[in-house]
């Protein structure tokens, strides 16, 4: 009898750790490494099969998302001239239209528009609305959580993990792929980024394995930038922050040029081939050692960490959903902040003042 005892106590501990493995609705990381960075190779005959069950949903008629395959002047002419262009990744160049109540985020590729990225309290993201229940999608959406995108680089076969249904949501409307970012605290869609296949592949914000491809067009990831387009992308990131922040009551926060600038120098040292959790180590202490060498006052300096992220929209959505960085990213006790980045390494630094 008291052997069964120990048995069904042991089961039952069991069966509470794996609920909490799969339900808890927060992540903690020391440093936030993407936990669905994975591109192994799949088994085609299987997820050829997967793929012919999908159907999607109705092709987008009205929104943002209908800019994606236009041309840019098309984007232009309807919000008129962007605040900001600059080179990106993968031959891109991306357009920044904002003003108090939106911020589009627009990646092109030869004029074609291939993504965008909306968040604020007024955009049109049809048929998605920011801050909507995000547990409504499960009525009459169809979500595959197998998808098999087809882009230039190949087939590739994306899992949606438990994670990813509480923090981001893939749709797929006619030909066009829809990223819901979710804030799994609130169950609110904090903003959508709308893709064409080849940017789904690029940013890789899921667990993906390549399914079949042209070896000769492989996905780079050693594709370099110059200083002034990692300082555009740090201005993204720091834009972005302030937008979530806004949305949920707290103070936007004071761009530090000289915080960013030094970030930015520590995050190009970063080399190719170096252990990645020695260059997170690395670009922390580095960061530190110029604040206190160039004698900045402060009353506390926190940074947000990251790598193996290749999208900035997707990144910020994973600090959110993480207790430990969420607390920094909507901390009211900060004044100002700065960012560096480097291929998929990321820090952004937060400063309070000195009282």
């Amino acid at each position: 009898m008291k052997n069964i005892i120990i048995k069904v106590v042991a089961i039952t501990i069991l069966i509470i750790v794996l609920f909490y493995l799969f339900y808890s609705p927060k992540l903690e990381f020391d440093v936030l490494k993407n936990p669905n960075y994975s591109h192994d190779k799949a088994n085609e005959n299987y997820y050829e099969q997967q793929a012919e069950k999908s159907t999607g949903n109705a092709k987008l008629k009205e929104g943002v998302g209908t800019y994606i395959y236009k041309n840019i002047d098309d984007v232009i002419n309807d919000l008129g001239q962007p605040d900001r262009v600059y080179k990106a990744e993968h031959d891109r160049k991306n357009y920044v239209f904002k003003n108090k109540e939106h911020y589009y985020l627009v990646s092109t590729k030869n004029n074609k528009v291939s993504s965008v990225f909306a968040t604020g309290n007024k955009v049109n993201v049809s048929p998605i609305k920011i801050k909507q229940d995000a547990t409504k999608f499960f009525n009459g959406t169809n979500i595959d959580m197998e998808p098999v995108v087809d882009s230039s680089y190949g087939k590739y076969q994306l899992e949606l993990s438990e994670r990813d249904i509480k923090t981001q949501l893939l749709i797929k409307y006619g030909n066009v792929y829809a990223q819901v970012l979710i804030d799994s605290e609130t169950n609110e869609v904090m903003g959508v980024q709308f893709m064409d296949s080849n940017v789904v592949i690029e940013n890789a914000p899921f667990s993906m394995s390549k399914i079949s491809g042209d070896k000769d067009h492989k996905l780079n990831r050693t594709d370099k930038q110059n200083f002034q387009s990692h300082m555009n992308k740090d201005l993204s990131l720091l834009e972005i922050v302030n937008e979530i922040r806004k949305m949920k009551g707290v103070k936007p926060l004071e761009m530090n040029d000289q915080l960013t600038y030094i970030t930015q120098l520590e995050a190009d040292l970063i080399e190719d081939d170096v252990d990645e959790e020695e260059a997170v180590k690395s670009l922390e202490d580095g960061i530190m050692k110029h604040i206190n060498n160039q004698k900045i006052e402060y009353e506390a300096i926190n940074q947000n960490l990251a790598y193996n992220y290749y999208d900035v929209p997707s990144l910020i959505n994973s600090w959110l959903n993480n207790n430990t960085y969420r607390e920094k990213l909507l901390g009211s006790q900060y004044d100002e902040f700065g960012a560096g980045n480097s291929r998929e390494y990321y820090s952004l630094v937060f400063k309070e003042n000195k009282k």
